[in-house]
């Protein structure tokens, strides 16, 4: 739970093995630049080996014949990419950056099926919201240093879409992201308080523990979401 910034990179038509790679390590210094500004904490290596790639691998579902309610999931792992992980700041997710290919069929089931995964691409997702418990200016700088590295892919020729579940882009609303981040801490202090309470008067179980609860103004945010009829709710779904 909390706000995650989703995105997917699609190399131009026609990129072969050493035009994605080019295209990576110029993205890597983008973000090191970013680095060297003091936008993002750290830029970690290139990798290509498989422990670097398991990063990138992707679920797809498939429609089981004759039950349109059910659905095979497989695993699609890269048969080969390049990529690199961005430790944006504290509490915040690593941003992978690179790209990669996939088979184009995968067995499942018995059966070969299509994964449509054409051409050196890498689709994944980083959540900010966490960053938050050190301030709105840490969780902004977070938030936008991984829309603006996104957007470096796009100026290097990549297609490149995002979907940002705090709303900043593509407007680059501030105010609306500001909103967005306080309502999701809302929920879930809201929601943790209530489970720790139900803990402590015996109608839960076990011990509760939450990082929202070391946020600077987790009373205040734990509020707020009562107001909102949160917490009641969940009192009510565990009574």
């Amino acid at each position: 739970m909390g706000l995650t910034i989703h995105y997917t990179l699609t190399a131009p038509p026609g990129t072969v093995a050493a035009g994605a790679g080019a295209l990576v390590r110029q993205l890597r210094q983008r973000a090191l630049a970013c680095q060297r500004r003091g936008r993002v904490d750290a830029v970690h290596p290139l990798g290509e080996d498989a422990d670097a790639l398991r990063w990138a691998r992707e679920w797809l579902f498939f429609p089981v014949p004759g039950q349109p309610q059910r659905h095979h999931q497989a695993e699609v792992l890269p048969v080969a990419g390049c990529l690199f992980p961005v430790g944006v700041g504290e509490d915040c997710e690593p941003l992978w950056l690179g790209l990669c290919r996939y088979p184009l069929t995968v067995r499942v089931a018995g059966e070969l099926r299509r994964t449509k995964l054409r051409g050196w691409r890498l689709q994944s997702c980083c959540k900010t919201q966490s960053a938050s418990l050190h301030g709105w200016e840490h969780f902004r700088r977070c938030h936008l240093a991984v829309i603006d590295l996104l957007e470096s892919a796009r100026r290097l020729g990549c297609a490149v879409t995002i979907s940002d579940e705090g709303d900043y882009w593509p407007g680059r609303d501030e105010a609306a992201l500001r909103r967005n981040v306080d309502e999701m801490n809302g929920l879930v202090a809201a929601t943790a308080g209530a489970l720790k309470d139900a803990a402590e008067d015996g109608t839960g179980s076990g011990a509760i523990q939450s990082p929202i609860f070391a946020h600077p103004q987790f009373e205040r945010l734990e509020a707020e979401g009562a107001a909102r009829g949160f917490s009641a709710r969940l009192r009510k779904a565990l009574r």
